[in-house]
């Protein structure tokens, strides 16, 4: 009697170990290292992935001159979180305070400060040129509704050193673009908050 509850125990015991071993194979444990973390008012977001793409951004179409304004305004998130200027001085062609104001954000980050919030939702993008004349070479133009939210930018002590709060209005931004040699770029892009949108 005593053999078969020993044996049964064992048995269990095993399943259960077994079970967990190969729990722990098929989930493999998250670094801390590459592990998403949101920026606070003591750091900086960590591993931000750089927003990804899809084919109509590559179009030369009002479809694709759509897509790429959205892709855009989600480049300019990331940067805000990381400092990453490249990612959007590749993308601009003229835009000179666009420019600007990447590397004004690198120069936040490599001065070891960082930005909370700040990242501008895009409500809607509504193109001004008419739609048979978006072709390549030609300059597009466009309104967008946007709502940022609240800015907190901090320095290398933590000490705030600007802030902005969330505006429930939001702003709209009039940008123009250009396909050229395979690729959409930003010819120009300015907060105009007074701009009528179409109806």
């Amino acid at each position: 009697m005593n053999l078969s509850r020993i044996a049964a125990t064992a048995a269990v015991t095993l399943l259960a170990l077994t079970g967990c071993a190969g729990a722990s194979e098929s989930t493999p444990a998250t670094s801390a290292e590459t592990k998403f973390a949101p920026a606070s008012s003591t750091a900086a977001a960590a591993n931000i992935q750089r927003p990804a793409t899809n084919d109509l951004v590559g179009e030369a179409t009002p479809e694709g001159a759509r897509a790429f304004l959205y892709y855009y305004f989600d480049l300019k998130a990331y940067v805000l979180q990381t400092g990453d200027a490249a990612a959007m001085v590749e993308l601009v062609d003229g835009a000179a305070s666009e420019q600007a104001e990447a590397e004004r954000l690198q120069g936040v980050y490599d001065d070891g400060g960082w930005v909370l919030g700040g990242q501008p939702k895009v409500e809607n993008v509504l193109l001004t040129t008419p739609e048979e004349e978006v072709v390549e070479g030609a300059d597009v133009t466009a309104l967008i509704p946007v709502n940022p939210d609240a800015y907190t930018e901090f320095a290398e002590d933590g000490s705030v050193s600007e802030q902005r709060p969330f505006s429930p209005e939001g702003t709209i931004y009039t940008a123009g673009i250009r396909y050229t040699d395979g690729a959409w770029k930003v010819t120009s892009l300015e907060e105009t908050p007074d701009a009528e949108l179409p109806e």
